[in-house]
Formats: structure tokens, C-alpha cells, sequence
């Protein structure tokens, strides 16, 4: 605004030095030093005036002269970057894709896809049996696990599509994400949805394959009616476990078969026996009370109340297919199992 004033002023001079000169006949060179001067003032009067601060605009811009919110006006946004905080970066789950992938977007706006770190989870078409050890192999395996790869997509599904997770970490080896302050590789892992692919996990497996949950329940055949030919003993073969984990020759005593009474009243077995790949196992004295399981373990050990071994030195169940028969040698009623 002074700058305005100063130049007004010089203008005024400058008129009036060449209105003096017409009236008073000045020397031309009279109105020429007196324009000079006058426009010299007017110059340094506009140097003097204060200019209008960044500071100002800022106010003017946010009707604020608080310092804060100054700082605000002028910092970049964070939730352009995904509103990444310590705890990981907030997004909201658009989808969850077959295998262990999920679809996430940042408060940010940015969307991507990540596979899940540190497990394995079987497709909902199917997996090689021999990724998940322990499993029945061949088609038998490879049904269950879609079966389970299925029902792991519907219920993750369910539970997670469009609620808020923290995504901790992406890298080559995938994701790791919270949900409600736990880690969800970590719950899929323990539920049996998948299995875990290094020791980040590797107890949460062990939980979930001792309770067979999961895809660990393709470990064991449990038969389906009918269960047996003219049998009114209701005696059956209740679990086939074909495949331990690992090296089946070295964990023979963890390939085992369970035989259970479902009837009303106690059987004497010492004229039963099994037969698994043309091998015979004779239960001799041992009876079996209503509601009562018996273990039958393919390797050597000390019998026991409600396990016995069958004293093997390999293998006998086939981890792909095979057919059991349990019979009475005094009536020839015969539990047949088939997988």
C-alpha cells in the first residue's frame, strides 16, 4: 500500500515541476531535474514498504494466524502414503483370494494383493498332498484338501471382507496382517486352514495336527455308513491313520487303525483279528466294553489299556488306498473299510 502512496506522490511532483515550468518559463532542463527527483523518492519509498509475508498469505488462505495450523496447511498429507503408523499401515479388506491371497486398500486410497507369509493354504480346487505331510496321498488326499481349502475360503471370507486390518510387513515372502491386534497367518495356521512353511509358525501346526483340524484331518479315513457287513456286534473300524508325518518307515508306531464297540454291550475279541494288505493282527484275550476305542499301532511297543501294537517291522496301510477287514473268526462277520 505505501508503495502505492509513494508513487502517487511522485506523479503529483512530476506534474507540478512540468506545470512550473510552462508558467514560469523555466529551462526544460529545470522540469527535467525535478522529474528525476521526484521519481528517485517515489522509488525508494516503494523499496522501504513491507512486502506481504508467506506467513500472511498462509492466514489469509486458512483464516488463521495459529502457527499449528499453519504446519498443517503446509505438511503432506500422511494417508497419501497409506497412513502408515508403527503398528503397520491401516487398510480395509476388499477381497480374499483363493491360496492365501487378500486384497487390501489404504485409508490412502492405494490397493494391492498379497499371498499371506509363512504358510501354505490349499487352494479351493485342490493340493498336491505331498506339500501338507502327513496326509492320505493320491485323489482320496487331494479331495479333502479341497474340501478344506473351500471351507477355509468361505470362512475367511465371511469373517474378514470389508473389516479393517494393520498390514505389517510385505516383502517377497508376502504379507503378515493383524486383525484386532492378533496375527492372522498365525490364526490360519492354528485353525488348520494351512500349513506352516518355516518355524514362524511351526508350533501353531503342531497344535492343529494334534487335534487334527483342518487339513490334518485328511490324515485319517473315518468311514461313512454302512460301516459293516452283518454286523450286530457294532463292533468297526472307526479311524484309519495311514500316514504319519515325515519318513513312514521311521514312525511306524504313529500309522495306526482305531477299532471301536459303538453297541450296548461288551465284545470278547479273542477270535477278531484284522487284516491290512494281506497282514493278520490277533487280538487275542482283550475285550471291548461298550463305548471303548482300541488303538491298533503298526510298530513294536508295550501293550497297553486301550492300545496294543502290531508288532510290524514296515509299513502296512497305503497311504493313497486300501481295504481293511476286521472279522469275527467264530461267525465270519465282517467290518469292511475302504479308502
Amino acid at each position: 500500500m505505501l508503495s502505492l502512496i509513494a508513487l502517487a506522490v511522485a506523479l503529483v511532483l512530476v506534474a507540478s515541476a512540468v506545470a512550473a515550468a510552462r508558467v514560469d518559463a523555466l529551462d526544460y532542463r529545470v522540469a527535467l531535474v525535478a522529474v528525476a527527483v521526484a521519481l528517485a523518492v517515489g522509488g525508494a519509498t516503494a523499496q522501504v514498504a513491507p512486502t506481504e509475508s508467506p506467513a500472511s498469505a498462509v492466514d489469509a488462505a486458512t483464516g488463521s494466524d495459529d502457527p499449528t495450523r499453519l504446519a498443517a496447511a503446509t505438511a503432506p498429507n500422511p494417508t497419501a502414503t497409506g497412513n502408515a503408523t508403527a503398528n503397520g499401515t491401516n487398510a480395509t479388506v476388499l477381497g480374499i483370494g483363493d491360496g492365501g491371497r487378500l486384497t487390501y486398500r489404504t485409508a490412502g486410497g492405494d490397493q494391492q494383493t498379497v499371498r499371506l507369509a509363512g504358510l501354505d493354504v490349499p487352494s479351493a480346487g485342490g493340493a498336491d498332498p505331498a506339500r501338507f505331510d502327513g496326509v492320505l496321498t493320491g485323489s482320496r488326499g487331494r479331495t479333502c484338501l479341497a474340501q478344506q481349502g473351500r471351507r477355509a475360503l468361505i470362512e475367511t471370507r465371511t469373517r474378514l471382507v470389508g473389516e479393517s486390518v494393520s498390514v505389517q510387513s510385505v516383502d517377497a515372502d508376502g504379507a503378515t496382517v493383524r486383525v484386532d491386534g492378533r496375527s492372522l497367518n498365525r490364526q490360519l495356521v492354528e485353525r488348520g486352514a494351512a500349513r506352516a512353511t518355516g518355524e514362524t509358525y511351526a508350533d501353531a501346526e503342531r497344535s492343529a495336527r494334534s487335534a487334527r483340524l483342518g487339513v490334518w484331518s485328511c490324515a485319517v479315513v473315518e468311514p461313512t455308513s454302512p460301516l459293516r457287513e452283518a454286523n450286530t456286534s457294532n463292533v468297526r473300524i472307526d479311524t484309519v491313520h495311514p500316514n504319519p508325518p515325515g519318513d513312514d518307515a521311521a514312525s511306524l508306531t504313529d500309522e495306526y487303525v482305531v477299532i471301536e464297540n459303538a453297541g450296548e454291550r461288551t465284545v470278547d475279541l479273542s477270535d477278531w483279528y484284522l487284516i491290512a494288505d494281506e497282514n493278520y493282527y490277533f487280538f487275542g484275550d482283550r475285550t471291548l466294553r461298550p463305548g471303548e476305542e482300541l488303538v491298533v499301532r503298526v510298530g513294536s511297543g508295550q501293550d497297553a489299556a486301550g492300545v496294543v501294537y502290531w508288532g510290524a517291522p514296515r509299513p502296512i496301510l497305503d497311504n493313497d488306498h486300501d481295504t481293511l477287514k476286521l472279522v469275527d473268526g467264530d461267525t465270519d462277520r465282517t467290518v469292511r473299510v475302504t479308502y
